[in-house]
């Protein structure tokens, strides 16, 4: 599978424009890591490659969507930890709409925090598991696009992610050097969820040997309704098939 190289112009563009928000955060992030656990990153240089540059690096995708649409870019973050790619991506774009979703109380709480000190106005913070999540009518295929990053198998994230994108949208991922092996076991969950096996873009972070990678999945068709499945050890240990 050929991967198509992307440059991090948009990513460090972005960067720099919003530097001032992005050192408050990344000041924020250490001093909250002292008492919740929040990332096992907690320099301000290694936060500023591995957390932000790395979500912005999505923006090379996603631009290209947001150009294609009709209206506001909407975007769901599913599994958003800290706030990456999710609210990274907000500050960057703020004429986008995020929905960061996050499941464990107190990293939801840490970014609601961070949404106040930062008037960050374009994100909404949603404690509550992704695979019931998507059962909501309210959530359910009503974006452009959905991201991960950090989560799980393209498997399981092809379950876990795709309900919430409308036809026409993408799920886009963020993922390491053993992708091409993922992706060959994850065609069949992203055909079951109506979608097409993914993309591959690679880019490599400043410093960081290691090539890394975007898969980018467009959604064709509605996902079944009786997916995802509302039991993640069930979507864990047996992956669509």
């Amino acid at each position: 599978m050929n991967a198509e190289t992307i440059d991090l112009a948009a990513a460090q563009a972005a960067l720099a424009a919003h530097q001032e928000v992005f050192s408050i955060f990344s000041r924020l992030l250490i001093e909250h890591n002292h008492t919740v656990n929040l990332t096992r990153i907690n320099t301000p240089e290694d936060i500023r490659l591995r957390h932000f540059l790395d979500s912005l690096a999505g923006l090379a995708v996603l631009d290209t969507l947001a150009a294609d649409s009709q209206e506001r870019l909407s975007l769901i973050d599913v599994g958003s930890g800290a706030g990456f790619p999710g609210l990274a991506i907000a500050i960057a774009r703020p004429d986008w709409m995020v929905t960061s979703l996050e499941a464990t109380e107190k990293k939801a709480r840490f970014q609601r925090l961070i949404c106040e000190e930062l008037a960050i106005e374009n994100v909404i913070v949603r404690c509550e598991r992704a695979e019931t999540a998507a059962h909501a009518p309210d959530l359910r295929e009503r974006f452009d696009a959905a991201t991960a990053r950090a989560v799980a198998g393209l498997d399981v994230l092809a379950e876990l992610t795709l309900a919430f994108v409308r036809p026409g949208g993408l799920g886009l991922f963020w993922k390491g050097p053993q992708v091409r092996d993922e992706c060959a076991a994850a065609a069949a969950a992203f055909e079951t969820m109506g979608a097409a096996p993914p993309s591959l873009f690679r880019y490599n972070l400043p410093e960081i040997t290691a090539t890394l990678y975007l898969a980018a999945g467009e959604k064709r068709s509605a996902s079944p309704f009786n997916r995802p499945r509302r039991n993640f050890a069930a979507i864990k240990r047996h992956p669509l098939k």
